[in-house]
């Protein structure tokens, strides 16, 4: 079991300038200093970090230079984010690219997992067969992840296609790929935490843990979502796999919703 923490919560969130006219490159970007973001998260107690595709294939060129950031703050690259269209039969070519230039960087880093966020959702709102055009693009992303070794897995996320259960259940209908619960995701799209949990577990890669109140995104422990509900089944059905902490969004200092995460776990998980 490893245990991580997103650098996403130490900055704002942008997208790539260039991402506005070319399809191929759309990525998120935290502006942040990556190396102080990788060495605040160590000294609390984190020793796997994830991060935004933006934030990884700025350093495409160069990774050894990100290897060496890792090293220093004496972290590893657990997983990467990517967002998805997919939805768009034209522009599909132009984000497979993406989705190689991320595999390519991220096999060179040492991550295991890609996670996937998204499915863009069109200005009428969601139209009949747009899951499953999400399925097919999430099938064709998986031949990039396998090629470079890659664990795909799929993050339901808010303002997607797969947001509330019913586009949820269809998405993974129609998809194989694995799943990577973002438990504050869940809740705020309306879908019972530990009946997703029970109903895909066997297909779950990676847990990303977050916490929920009335303000937003929140420190673990200090939210409504049951994270301890959640650790302790699938613990009891034996779970080994890792583990993902992220508090984006937080107003509230980042290096102290860090530290009170990591104290919430003590005993959980650390």
């Amino acid at each position: 079991m490893r245990l991580g923490y997103m650098t996403n919560a130490f900055g704002p969130l942008v997208g790539s300038g260039a991402g506005v006219t070319s399809a191929k490159d759309i990525r998120y970007v935290t502006m942040c200093d990556d190396q102080e973001a990788m060495k605040a998260i160590r000294e609390i107690g984190f020793d796997h970090i994830e991060v935004l595709d933006g934030n990884l294939t700025k350093y495409a060129d160069n990774i050894d230079n990100l290897k060496d950031m890792m090293k220093s703050a004496d972290v590893k690259m657990m997983s990467v984010c990517i967002g998805a269209n997919f939805i768009y039969k034209d522009a599909l070519e132009d984000e497979m690219a993406h989705v190689e230039e991320v595999c390519k960087a991220a096999k060179e880093a040492g991550v295991t997992y890609l996670v996937v966020c998204g499915g863009a959702i069109r200005t009428g709102g969601i139209r009949p067969g747009d899951t499953k055009l999400l399925a097919e693009g999430l099938d064709e992303l998986e031949k990039i992840t396998d090629k470079y070794g890659l664990v795909a897995c799929f993050h339901p996320h808010l303002g997607s296609i797969a947001e509330s259960p019913k586009e949820i259940d269809e998405l993974f209908a129609y998809s194989n790929i694995k799943v990577c619960p973002d438990v504050a995701h869940l809740l705020a799209g309306g879908y019972d935490l530990l009946e997703f949990i029970k109903k895909y577990y066997d297909r779950i890669a990676l847990i990303h843990l977050k916490d929920l109140n009335d303000e937003g995104f929140a420190p673990l422990g200090t939210g409504r979502v049951d994270l301890d509900g959640v650790i302790s089944y699938v613990k009891s059905r034996g779970y080994d796999g890792d583990w993902l902490v992220e508090v984006d969004g937080y107003a509230g200092d980042a290096k102290e919703a860090c530290r009170i995460s990591y104290e919430f776990l003590k005993g959980k998980l650390v």
